[in-house]
């Protein structure tokens, strides 16, 4: 499939994601989207910087939260996206008072996620 297919395709699930989360405020219940992409990500690896691109804009843009980049960052581990949090949090004019959701990025690279225990994903480890 083409690349603006692919991108279409890895924005529709994340903002499904991001919908279920806000009405439904249930992290189980966005897991199969989250699951999409990775499938989508996976099998388009050449598509990376557009991905990385298009999730951190995403986030910027306030379309998605810390919970669907931190579920994908957990797994993907770029250290792009973990850079782009990082320097975006330096930036910051008040980061104890505006950056803990990139705080929770970050936290999500590590083996500890502290979210980690509400999918069903990460219960088989």
């Amino acid at each position: 499939m083409g690349e603006t297919v692919m991108m279409n395709a890895l924005k529709s699930e994340l903002l499904a994601a991001e919908n279920i989360l806000n009405t439904e405020y249930s992290f189980e219940r966005a897991e199969p989207n989250y699951v999409r992409c990775l499938e989508i990500i996976g099998g388009n690896p050449e598509m990376r910087p557009q991905f990385s691109e298009l999730l951190t804009s995403l986030f910027d843009a306030g379309l998605v939260s810390d919970e669907p980049l931190a579920f994908l960052m957990h797994v993907l581990r770029w250290s792009e996206v973990r850079e782009w949090a990082e320097i975006s949090i330096r930036q910051m004019p008040n980061p104890v008072a505006t950056g803990r959701p990139l705080e929770k990025v970050i936290e999500a690279f590590g083996d500890d996620w502290e979210n980690e225990e509400f999918y069903l994903m990460f219960s088989k480890k």
